[in-house]
């Protein structure tokens, strides 16, 4: 379906390492393989201790003010899975509650450590000390080759860029790229926010399902702890359930006049996690909704068939869920643009870093096969292959984007082997995408046409999070797409006669766009 003018299977974009709080099983794996871990991943790829510790070397690690932070950034992630914290002088301490409050970002942390270089103050130990302090007081064995890679990607995020990182090619294989998975956990998404944690996504027939968890729930401990005293590294840990089978939460819930707590058990087992999901929408039989959980392969042709079976149902209007969707591989988003955009449309284009290598064009070279209304739901979780489909609709004036500003993730990632170790992939920032009017969405995001926050959060964006974006030389600031140049077909002041309560319930953003389709219709 689609064509591209150079390399097609370049340009692999990063799925985001902060939404795998759920590790999914390979289904043509042994029962063994089904519950391995990502410590078991990364303890099995060979990684050695020196590949970290030969980027902590006292003469490199106080080059200049980026190395110095890269070092400080490789120690900080190691440290604060076990809830400590570098200090200026190089001691480590426990993290009070208040400190983890407010290390919510890699931004934050780094801003802080500027003044301590600028100082030219050095600290009264070397970083290969702090590294031996954590190894024989704090890493359990289980987590040595996971934490050494923890270390490694720290360093990279600062020396290199944040979505430059390391990963066991097995894992990749049996787990990323796959689109349909057995998983082996609790299937919700959750993100860390202030002293609460909000559930962003329920995964249908996941055990949080069954246990009545909603998306909205906000998480106020887990296991009896405080998510307040948790780091975030500590919280994503706790979700992973890397030890026993159940987690037990309060919760907070909006009931409309009020707020319950509430106790619920998660007990881990064995479901299927589609990457697509379709269903027709309860009361608006002319409405579907297709939720696009990530880019993985295969995922267009499931999407295909997912439309297909919702026209023979008489659909009128589509609804496609982007939300809290990171990414995968580029070619798949291709391929679903295809499916709503006319035949010979340019989809978009890959601009590398490097100047002399050629602009890849992706162009669709088939007819669509929806040409119905269409809104795209998005949100700060909507990142890189997901804002390449959104985006491209919003330039074509094809779909109305409803929701929240996406997360900001325009470079995309070239996957190779990593020289010192055969079994673990590199992944390296390669370039950025461009929509067909010319601008990347990298660090603005994608701004939609109806704004609808979730849940009173302000999540954090690529801007926000980390200290060395990739930075694009050409910043858009303007207006963002051509719909901006063209009259809507139903203005959006019309679809705010909806009364408040009725928008404030557990899925205040589905409940917008179903508003704005029957306004559209």
């Amino acid at each position: 379906m689609i064509q591209t003018l150079s390399r097609l299977n370049k340009a692999l974009l990063l799925l985001s390492l902060e939404v795998i709080l759920l590790v999914p099983n390979c289904m043509v794996q042994s029962v063994d393989r089904q519950t391995k871990s990502i410590d078991e991943y990364w303890a099995e790829s060979g990684l050695k201790e020196e590949s970290l510790t030969s980027l902590l070397s006292e003469q490199d690690c106080y080059k200049d003010q980026k190395s110095f932070l890269s070092c400080v950034n490789s120690m900080s992630v190691v440290s604060e899975k076990y809830n400590l914290k570098l200090t200026e002088s190089g001691a480590l301490v426990k993290m009070t509650r208040d400190q983890i409050a407010k290390r919510l970002s890699e931004k934050q942390d780094m801003a802080q450590w500027e003044k301590v270089y600028q100082s030219q103050v050095r600290l009264s130990r070397s970083f290969i000390n702090i590294w031996e302090e954590l190894k024989a007081n704090h890493i359990k064995p289980p987590e040595f080759q996971t934490s050494v890679a923890a270390g490694i990607n720290g360093h990279y995020s600062i020396s290199r860029d944040p979505h430059t990182y390391i990963l066991p090619l097995s894992f990749y294989e049996e787990i990323v790229a796959r689109s349909d998975s057995r998983m082996n956990n609790l299937g919700f998404i959750a993100k860390r926010q202030n002293q609460l944690a909000v559930v962003r996504k329920v995964f249908e027939n996941s055990p949080a399902a069954k246990s009545g968890l909603r998306k909205g729930d906000r998480i106020k401990h887990i296991n009896g702890i405080d998510v307040a005293t948790l780091h975030p590294a500590q919280f994503a840990d706790l979700l992973k359930l890397k030890t026993g089978d159940r987690l037990s939460l309060l919760i907070e819930r909006n009931l409309g006049n009020k707020v319950q707590d509430k106790y619920i058990e998660l007990i881990k087992s064995e479901y299927m996690a589609p990457s697509v999901s379709a269903r027709m929408l309860p009361g608006d039989k002319y409405l579907g909704l297709i939720t696009l959980h990530k880019f993985a392969k295969d995922t267009c042709l499931q999407t295909r068939h997912q439309l297909v079976t919702l026209k023979e149902q008489g659909v009128r209007g589509i609804l496609l869920d982007l939300r809290d969707n990171p990414g995968g591989q580029v070619e798949e988003a291709a391929c679903i643009l295809g499916l709503f955009l006319d035949k010979g449309k340019p989809l978009f284009e890959t601009r590398y870093v490097e100047t002399l290598h050629p602009i890849d064009q992706y162009i669709n070279e088939n007819e669509p096969i929806y040409k119905g209304p269409l809104a795209v739901l998005i949100n700060s979780g909507s990142a890189s292959a997901s804002e390449i489909v959104a985006g491209a609709l919003k330039d074509y004036n094809r779909a109305t984007l409803v929701g929240e500003r996406t997360f900001g993730k325009g470079t995309f990632q070239d996957g190779r082997i990593w020289a010192p170790h055969m079994k673990i992939a590199l992944f390296e920032t390669e370039g950025m995408y461009y929509f067909p009017s010319g601008w990347t969405p990298q660090l603005v995001g994608i701004e939609p046409d109806i704004q609808v926050a979730f849940a009173n959060t302000d999540s954090q964006r690529e801007e926000e999070l980390f200290y060395n974006p990739v930075r694009p030389k050409d910043m858009w600031a303007g207006p963002q797409s051509l719909t901006w140049l063209q009259q809507m077909k139903c203005s959006t002041d019309s679809v705010v006669w909806m009364d408040l309560a009725e928008v404030s319930g557990e899925d205040p953003q589905l409940q917008k766009a179903q508003a704005w389709m029957k306004c559209y219709d």
